[in-house]
């Protein structure tokens, strides 16, 4: 692994994309015809699981010979990354929301995918498309975060493994004539993919120090390792994986010292967010909330280059320092004793939940779902 993330080393990143994934969609195209790659698209996304099995030999074949864990892996690290995500999690939740889902729009050749490609747009249509993407996301994370997500048939190898498809079927359907690969690098290229894997890693682990929570060193580390292994099955370069939360650190500097710019579709992705969270996640007694807690946990600089622009005065300084009192106040769930933070964790966990399960629902005909070991650690008493 490099110890410097360079100019250069991310310039050659940029155009690699994922060759084992991708030749399985290109064979199934030259086999079957564009209508069988699309086909396993409409599978991958409008279904919760998994393609069902036989129905795409090829692509079982895939899922069977990318599922065993890497050599590299330690158990007990991962054993003390569950114990971590289920004290923390819905605080990294909302972390997700107002920090990790905005720098990644920062990302201005990164965020013309999202947009090009029609999954996260700007017209009222396409607004509920985007609302459904960022309810999977909050899946996606609850998934793969389970204590055995990552066992043998594990939900959180599976997840991992399906974003990788849709990658490859992103990438497929992307004509080549409509997107500029020498200037903005392949579609959902290596160094796309690792800032993505590093808004689930360093990047909670960011939020959680601006809220002033305290965990160990050694809980840091075995986060960073966690997602280490998870981007190993969404088939992201080994080499792109930080040694220590001070290495991912620096990685997310390097990208977004390279990448970091205002664009129209960075823009057009944050305000669909901001417009998701003030309508799922219950903020009705502060306007503007998710505002100012975009702009607290990245940056007014950054803010600024998605077109955020927080409102100026008391709310501005009351909003995050209420936010760090509230989860100051119970810094591991199983020892909450107070009512505030017990009134918190139920009215954001409740009703984030039940709205995000409207959209699953119409869509997919199945609930957004809370893992019963979360529903037990977050719930438990209230």
């Amino acid at each position: 692994m490099p110890n410097t993330w360079t100019y250069t080393f991310l310039e050659e990143k940029r155009q690699i994309a994922d060759p084992l994934a991708d030749q399985i969609v290109a064979n199934l195209v030259e086999q079957t015809g564009q209508q069988a790659a699309k086909a396993l698209f409409d599978e991958l996304t409008q279904n919760v699981d998994l393609p069902l099995k036989g129905k795409f030999p090829e692509v079982d074949e895939f899922l069977k010979s990318t599922a065993q864990l890497p050599e590299w892996a330690d158990p007990p690290k991962l054993h003390l990354a569950n114990r971590f995500f289920t004290d923390h999690g819905p605080k990294l939740l909302i972390i997700l929301y107002h920090k990790s889902l905005p720098t990644l729009y920062l990302d201005a050749n990164g965020a013309k995918v999202l947009v090009h490609t029609g999954r996260l747009a700007h017209d009222g249509k396409s607004r509920n498309t985007f609302a459904r993407r960022v309810a999977e996301t909050g899946q996606f994370l609850l998934n793969v975060m389970q204590q055995k997500a990552l066992t043998k048939n594990g939900v959180g190898i599976k997840a991992a493994q399906k974003i990788r498809l849709i990658h490859a079927s992103v990438r497929n359907f992307i004509p080549e004539d409509h997107w500029n690969a020498e200037d903005w690098g392949l579609p959902i290229n290596q160094e796309d993919l690792a800032l993505t894997l590093m808004s689930f890693s360093v990047l909670l682990l960011d939020g959680l120090d601006a809220f002033g929570i305290k965990y160990s060193e050694e809980e840091a580390e075995a986060y960073i390792h966690y997602w280490n292994v998870i981007g190993y099955f969404m088939g992201i370069n080994e080499d792109l994986f930080p040694a220590s939360r001070q290495e991912a650190s620096k990685l997310v500097k390097a990208i977004l010292d390279r990448q970091a710019y205002p664009s129209e579709e960075g823009s057009i992705l944050a305000e669909s967010l901001v417009t998701f969270t003030e309508a799922n996640i219950p903020f009705e007694k502060f306007e503007k909330t998710s505002t100012l807690l975009i702009a607290f946990l990245i940056g007014n600089r950054y803010a600024a280059m998605l077109n955020i622009v927080p409102p100026q005065g008391c709310l501005a300084y009351f909003i995050p320092r209420i936010f760090k009192g509230v989860f100051k106040s119970g810094e591991r769930l199983e020892d909450i004793v107070n009512q505030p933070m017990k009134l918190f964790i139920e009215t954001f966990s409740h009703v984030a939940a039940k709205k995000m399960v409207g959209y699953f629902d119409n869509y997919k005909n199945r609930h957004f779902t809370i893992p019963e070991e979360f529903e037990k650690a977050w719930f438990r008493g209230t």
